[in-house]
């Protein structure tokens, strides 16, 4: 696809490419190459369009993400954690005495999960913009890329390398990942002017330490 005319930045940063930083244990953070309008030389044929790397960690503070992506397109407080159920037994019953909050990235196509109380990453969320979705044209698509290893059981077990995209099904991410052993969680969105979703519920499954709605 050719690139975003510069007239269309209006001052944004928009996400090229989004990489899942992993180690052998699971996510570890996210590695965001923007594109930005700037006055500088660039990498790409446009010299006023700025190709810039930032990365982003659990356990990142507010300043860092500020300090790396800017400011937010929009803060949101979080009502309730639907996703506990996905939790280590011991955690979730744990009451919490304040709203943990998000950083809304539209044009990055990402959002940020903030804890409560320590103000640190704990989550984040990657948008597909698919259509039908309760979201739908609200984020900016997020073209994410997770490495996986795949074990393979056998006599011979073997490990293979892949990579799971934004374009892949569900059932494709479960011919790689194995079935879920939980029940999903069901989401009913609605929004504050009436308490319809047109676009009906979703489901979300846990599976290897990520969150697939």
């Amino acid at each position: 696809a050719p690139g975003m005319p510069l007239a269309c930045f209006l001052g944004n940063v928009y996400a090229e490419s989004v990489d899942v930083l992993r180690d052998g244990t699971g996510p570890l953070g996210l590695k965001l190459r923007i594109l930005t309008a700037g006055c500088g030389p660039g990498v790409l044929a446009d010299a006023k369009v700025r190709a810039v790397e930032r990365n982003i960690y659990f356990g990142d503070s507010c300043q860092d993400v500020l300090s790396a992506l800017g400011s937010p397109h929009k803060v949101f407080y979080k009502s309730e954690d639907k996703m506990k159920i996905h939790s280590p037994s011991p955690h979730k019953q744990v009451p919490s005495k304040c709203n943990d909050y998000f950083f809304n990235y539209f044009t990055l196509g990402v959002d940020i999960l903030f804890d409560s109380t320590t103000h640190l990453v704990k989550k984040f969320v990657l948008h597909t913009n698919y259509p039908g979705h309760y979201n739908f044209n609200i984020y900016h698509r997020c073209d994410f890329r997770i490495p996986l290893i795949i074990k393979k059981d056998g006599l011979d077990a073997q490990e293979e390398d892949c990579i799971l995209t934004t374009y892949h099904k569900w059932d494709q991410v479960q011919e790689l990942l194995g079935h879920p052993m939980e029940k999903p969680v069901v989401l009913h969105r609605s929004s504050s002017a009436n308490n319809t979703n047109p676009f009906g519920s979703t489901f979300c499954y846990g599976l290897q330490r990520m969150i697939f709605e």
